[in-house]
């Protein structure tokens, strides 16, 4: 949201923002001749493109101090001066326009190159935009019938140059600013009623029984209903008898050899037969 208050440019640094399709970055390409053939160049770029035998450019040249508008028509008076390459072109060029580029006012003019054989054989345009300590120099030239068409396109690409900084509109990125603190406000008071509406909650803590009471010791029959007395003292009718005593606990078992054993069971056979 903040980013809405700031524009990003496309390329950093000195640069064209909005090359045409086909162009690629070739620092290497350069002009036969600058439009300022004696300043020091301090910065250079340049964007290509060639099909079918057209050649397009855009060169950037960057010139320490500021160029004025005497030094700018001086150039332009200096190319109209130059010879055509052939005797039968005739070169076209434009008076020196003011423009905004990259919130700077710019000094600019066009050319056009034709002949009686060939018609328009190629387009330019040649823009300066002065900064505080250093002006740019931006060339585009073309020979592709796209451009040789619509000439003023080449204006138009020209013209999106920008030294590639990160500008804030401060108005608006205040105002989003302010929405995302009244977001965040509003998360924070949510948070708050929840908090107090857990705080109004009473939680109430269970003791826990000791060790030994009330535990059902492991393996033990669950209760049910009183069996007979084995004493044989059933207590009174339709009633349960009196509750057992403490018991007490068996004596050991004898152990016995197997031959005992079958004695002693031989022994209550016989009895039992009588």
């Amino acid at each position: 949201m903040v980013g809405a208050g700031c524009s990003v440019p496309n390329y950093p640094g000195p640069q064209i923002q909005d090359p045409p399709n086909g162009f690629t970055l070739n620092v290497d390409a350069d002009l036969e001749r600058r439009m300022f053939p004696d300043r020091e160049v301090s910065y250079h770029d340049a964007w290509v493109a060639a099909g079918w035998g057209n050649f397009s450019g855009i060169y950037i040249n960057g010139h320490p101090g500021v160029i004025g508008a005497a030094e700018v028509e001086a150039a332009r008076q200096a190319a109209l001066a130059l010879p055509a390459r052939r005797p039968d072109q005739v070169r076209d060029f434009s008076e020196v326009e003011r423009l905004t580029i990259d919130g700077r006012e710019a000094l600019a003019w066009s050319e056009m190159v034709r002949s009686p054989t060939q018609g328009i054989e190629y387009v330019a345009y040649r823009a300066v935009i002065p900064y505080d300590t250093v002006t740019f120099a931006v060339e585009m030239i073309s020979g592709d019938p796209m451009y040789k068409a619509r000439p003023d396109t080449l204006r138009t690409i020209v013209a999106s140059f920008a030294v590639g900084e990160m500008t804030i509109n401060f108005p608006l990125a205040l105002i989003a600013a302010g929405a995302l603190l009244l977001v965040a406000s509003r998360v924070r008071a949510r948070s708050r009623e929840r908090a107090i509406r857990h705080s109004s909650i009473t939680l109430k803590q269970v003791p826990k029984a000791k060790e030994g009471e009330g535990a059902k010791p492991a393996g033990a029959p669950e209760p049910g209903p009183a069996g007979p007395d084995p004493t044989g003292d059933a207590g009174p009718a339709g009633g349960a008898g009196p509750p057992p005593g403490p018991k007490t606990a068996s004596p050991p078992a004898e152990k016995l050899s197997l031959a005992e054993a079958i004695a002693r069971q031989r022994e209550r056979t016989e009895k039992g037969g009588r």
